[in-house]
């Protein structure tokens, strides 16, 4: 005879306590995780720089630049759940439908410009 929980229970247990504990955010950015993995795009937090990359996720900030004239640049903020990527669309000033919370997939290859990881002019399918 066993003593204590059975090892199923202590994982159901462990998962519920879990999820007590953890930030709406943390929630949140787990789910959208497993719901990229589940489409067999990569993660953000496993792909390399100069890898050509294909990653799904939400689009969580758009931005215009520069205003001071210089060449026209589009900048979306795509985040998986395991991190986040800058996409930059050089030449352009707007993406019809592109706009925050957008679920989008993106192929392209990934750089660092500024400190940050980038793909510059991805190919793009816009899902939801």
């Amino acid at each position: 005879m066993r003593d204590g929980p059975s090892p199923r229970r202590e994982g159901r247990l462990r998962r519920i306590w879990g999820r007590l504990v953890r930030s709406n955010d943390e929630l949140v950015a787990d789910e959208l995780a497993r719901a990229v993995t589940a489409t067999g795009a990569q993660t953000i937090a496993g792909v390399r720089v100069r890898d050509r990359v294909v990653l799904q996720g939400d689009i969580s900030s758009v931005t215009i630049g520069p205003r001071d004239g210089g060449p026209p640049r589009l900048e979306a903020s795509l985040t998986d759940g395991t991190g986040s990527v800058a996409l930059v669309w050089m030449g352009r000033r707007t993406i019809a439908g592109l706009e925050v919370g957008r679920r989008i997939l993106v192929r392209g290859t990934l750089t660092v410009h500024g400190g940050r990881q980038v793909i510059f002019n991805p190919y793009y399918e816009l899902l939801t």
